[in-house]
């Protein structure tokens, strides 16, 4: 098969969720179809073909990413992220325009070119739209893609993400500004889902409870969930001793991750270093120099993020708002470093409260977790044991492509039967 992928951001390097899932699903489709790939780098001025990497003989920025994934990619064409819209426009938008703020962040000419140039010069079989940011595209997409198959490969629920940050945001008036835009922006993402969903061939969703969340539309969805290349994660025994240190793993430019961060060093660190003194939470991910607390060290963006995982002894996912499956939970999982959850940070994982990690919801009882684990490393063994072999079980990348690559071949012969 002939396979288009249509990604929001070079998924090389794999630095964030969406990235990660993206560079797997095309690995595994690498393995047996040609590929092909265009996406937005804000690395690069100029868009540019695999092609014209080979005749640069290598530079700098995204042609570097576009090395890395060549060994996949049979051609790649990047494009420069469009310039932001500015205040005002985006402001009478959010509030008055019908479509989602989602549905324009990510529109530009430039990027319709390089689809349409590339769907002119081969008949793909599929064409696969890496999140509802994308969708903007599936017109260039069902326009000339011919007998294609388009798949909309959903990494959330957004509407309902949406929603879970009106829930969170309202209840702190310093964050109303940010409640009321989710406000305004969730019963419209439903309507655009919808729509766009149902001029699809195919939807996977990464979790059961997406997979809830996005049926009752035309095309019922198709499970594929995220996962982790467990071969590649050393799996470590906690230790009888501690160093009173948690970590929290994941980009602060993300408005569930800030959250999650905020309300763990303002209503539940304090409450660890009160019974623990020496507890300290290390933020890894960018913009993590944004909080400012007793006991939070920023480490920031890192190449080495195992090293980082290992050295903790507790991962912490204090998540309040959001949809689909952290990646943060399932590397620290495979580690073997004991995880506290909150019941929606592990959301879409079949993690057992007290089998495979700790679950729970308020500031209390998440620090009394955390205090539990640091202080009971029996206990801490355990739980790392049965979550290693939970994600080696189910959340394996090998145990979950295979049924994305089935899943590729019965949409391409749905499509056929029916276009």
């Amino acid at each position: 098969m002939r396979i288009l992928f249509v990604t929001p951001s070079l998924p090389y390097p794999a630095d964030q969720g969406s990235k990660l899932r993206s560079l797997a699903l095309i690995r595994a489709a690498a393995e047996h179809h040609q590929v092909d790939l265009v996406s937005f780098s804000n690395e690069s001025a100029r868009s540019q073909s695999i092609e014209e990497a080979d005749r640069s003989n290598g530079s700098t920025g995204a042609d570097e990413e576009i090395d890395e994934l060549r060994r996949l990619c049979r051609e790649i064409r990047v494009v420069p992220l469009p310039d932001s819209r500015g205040i005002l426009r985006r402001s009478w938008a959010i509030f008055f325009d019908q479509l989602p703020d989602l549905a324009h962040r990510l529109e530009s000419g430039a990027f319709a070119t390089e689809m349409q140039e590339l769907l002119q010069q081969t008949q793909y079989d599929v064409i696969q739209l890496e999140g509802l940011e994308m969708m903007p595209f599936l017109g260039v997409a069902r326009g000339l893609g011919g007998r294609a198959a388009i798949i909309y490969d959903a990494h959330n629920a957004e509407m309902y993400l949406q929603r879970t940050m009106f829930q969170a945001e309202f209840r702190d008036v310093r964050r109303w500004h940010a409640g009321l835009y989710s406000m305004s922006q969730w019963s419209k993402l439903g309507t655009y889902e919808r729509i766009m969903m149902n001029e699809t061939d195919m939807v996977l969703a990464v979790s059961d409870i997406d997979v809830g969340k996005l049926r009752g539309r035309h095309v019922e969805p198709e499970l594929v969930p995220n996962g982790v290349d467990t071969s590649a994660i050393t799996y470590r025994e906690p230790g009888d001793s501690h160093t009173g240190t948690m970590v929290f793993i994941g980009s602060l430019d993300y408005r569930p991750n800030a959250d999650a961060v905020r309300w763990f060093a303002r209503s539940i660190l304090p409450l660890v270093r009160a019974r623990i003194p020496t507890a300290k939470l290390r933020l890894v991910g960018k913009g993590s120099d944004r909080i400012q607390a007793d006991g939070v060290e920023a480490v920031g963006y890192v190449d080495d993020l195992a090293a980082e995982i290992a050295s903790a002894d507790v991962a912490v996912i204090p998540m309040r708002m959001g949809s689909g499956v952290r990646f943060k939970a399932l590397e620290a999982m495979a580690a073997g470093v004991p995880v506290v959850s909150t019941t929606l940070g592990i959301s879409g994982i079949a993690a057992d409260h007290e089998r495979h990690a700790l679950i729970a919801d308020g500031p209390a009882p998440f620090a009394d977790a955390v205090v539990r684990l640091l202080e009971d490393r029996s206990l801490a063994r355990q739980l790392a044991l049965y979550a290693r072999r939970l994600v080696e079980g189910r959340y394996d990348w090998n145990r979950i492509t295979p049924g994305y690559l089935r899943l590729l071949t019965t949409a391409r012969r749905a499509r056929r039967q029916t276009g």
